[in-house]
C-alpha cells in the first residue's frame, strides 16, 4: 500500500504543472523562435541572398519618326497586359484603367528608359524570359517590340539591361 501511495503522490507531483527545469526549458524554446526568425530575416535582407528577383530588365532606347528620323517626344512606352492585343486599339471600361500598367513618356530627344521590377520569390527561383513593350502616340500607329534575354546584358550590380537602340515609328495616315 505505501509503493502505491508513493507512486500516486508522484504521478500528482508531475501531473500538477511544470517542474522548474520544465519551465525554464520552454521559455528557452519559446525565445528561440523568433531570434531564428529574426537571424533568417537579417540573412534575407543581404544582397548576395536576397528572395527578390528581377522579373522585368531596365529597356532603355530612342524613338525616331520613320520618314525624317527626327526624335519623336511624348510617346507613351509601356508593357501591355497579358489579355491585351496590340493592334485593337479599344478605349478601357470600368476600372480597367486601374490595372493597367503606368508607362514612361520620351523626352524631347526621343529617348526613354522604363525601369526594372523586382519581385518576391522565397521559395522558388523566377526570372523573366521575354518583356513587350507597346509604343503608342497619336500622330503614329501603335507598335509592339518583344526583347528576349538573348537581347539582354547585366549590369555590375547584376540588374538587367535591354537596350533597344533607335525604334521606327510610322506616322498615321492623314
Amino acid at each position: 500500500m505505501k509503493v502505491y501511495l508513493k507512486a500516486l503522490a508522484f504521478e500528482a507531483q508531475t501531473s500538477v504543472g511544470p517542474t522548474p527545469a520544465r519551465a525554464t526549458g520552454s521559455r528557452w524554446k519559446s525565445a528561440l523562435l523568433p531570434g531564428c526568425l529574426m537571424v533568417a530575416f537579417v540573412f534575407a535582407g543581404c544582397k548576395s541572398t536576397s528572395p527578390s528577383q528581377y522579373v522585368s530588365p531596365r529597356i532603355e532606347g530612342r524613338l525616331l519618326d520613320a520618314q525624317t528620323h527626327q526624335p519623336v517626344h511624348g510617346v507613351n512606352v509601356r508593357q501591355p497586359l497579358p489579355d491585351q492585343n496590340p493592334a485593337v486599339v479599344e478605349a478601357p471600361k470600368g476600372a480597367t484603367v486601374l490595372n493597367q500598367p503606368r508607362g514612361v513618356l520620351s523626352g524631347k530627344d526621343g529617348r526613354f528608359v522604363m525601369d526594372s521590377e523586382r519581385d518576391l520569390a522565397l521559395f522558388r527561383t523566377f526570372g523573366w524570359y521575354s518583356v513587350s513593350i507597346s509604343f503608342e502616340h497619336p500622330a503614329y500607329k501603335p507598335l509592339t517590340a518583344t526583347y528576349t534575354l538573348s537581347d539582354a546584358t547585366n549590369t555590375a550590380a547584376g540588374e538587367p539591361v535591354v537596350k533597344a537602340g533607335d525604334i521606327l515609328l510610322t506616322p498615321r495616315a492623314k
